[in-house]
């Protein structure tokens, strides 16, 4: 189950691959801080009128944006700026911010104007908290329900992950990954909230595997999961989904330390 607030790498591939490029936008902008941050673009968002309408495209787009830290956390977002690159005015911008808002992946103060929403450490604290909680029950459920052609599915992915340097893919197959645990037992509800709870901390993964030396540890951090999985070990791939949790909260913190 995806609730709109999901990144939906894998069912909405195609979608995100054109909400990412819609218009050629921000690759193009005159505002260079915006430059190479959000590629918007190969078409125009008239394009996929048929699917959302223009407010939720936009919605989609910069959310996107957000949850792949192409937007950092602390970024301000200038409406102007965002109109342009994806060639609408700026009402259909006004509407997605407040959606974001709604989301807490945007915060709109009086005299700072709209920025990319920060957690404080007590706030990602509590996130990693509940996110250890939940994912490391989901992961010891799927773990034990995983078909052979699952395993396989789950191998190929950590076999790209441990291959990759793309930053952007290593984010894709990191969802793809944990995803392919926990929807391996069916249980809606739980995956509705732990993706509420990915969503906002999601701003941050990219800061994380930034440094070096995160990616090889997340990485094997992955692969231990794996292994658990393989050999039906629920209690293991719970406790070690909840070591990898904490490993990657520790890294924020150190990254935003350092900035």
């Amino acid at each position: 189950m995806h609730n709109a607030y999901c990144i939906q790498y894998t069912r909405n591939e195609n979608n995100v691959k054109e909400l990412n490029k819609v218009k050629s936008g921000l690759n193009s902008s005159s505002n260079s801080s915006y430059r190479n941050t959000m590629p918007l673009a190969d078409q125009s968002l008239s394009a996929l009128n048929n699917l959302k309408t223009r407010e939720e495209m936009v919605a989609d787009a910069i959310r996107q944006a957000i949850l792949t830290g192409r937007f950092k956390p602390g970024e301000k977002l200038d409406q102007q700026d965002l109109a342009d690159s994806l060639g609408v005015s700026r009402s259909p911008i006004r509407e997605a911010l407040r959606t974001l808002a709604a989301e807490e992946l945007v915060t709109n103060f009086a005299h700072r104007g709209v920025i990319v929403t920060e957690r404080t450490t007590e706030e990602l604290e509590e996130l990693l908290f509940m996110r250890m909680m939940l994912e490391g029950a989901a992961a010891r459920r799927g773990a034990e329900s995983m078909s052979a052609e699952q395993l396989d599915q789950l191998e190929k992915i950590v076999i790209a992950g441990e291959g990759s340097t793309d930053t952007q893919e290593l984010l894709r197959l990191n969802n793809d990954f944990h995803n392919s645990i926990y929807e391996a037992f069916a249980q809606p509800v739980m995956m509705a909230h732990i993706q509420q709870l990915r969503n906002k901390i999601a701003a941050y993964n990219r800061v994380y595997l930034e440094q070096e030396g995160r990616k090889e540890e997340a990485w094997a951090g992955h692969r231990r999961i794996y292994e658990a999985c393989r050999n039906g070990d629920g209690a293991t791939a719970e406790a070690e989904t909840r070591k990898h949790l904490e490993q990657v909260f520790e890294g924020i913190l150190q990254a935003r330390d350092q900035a």
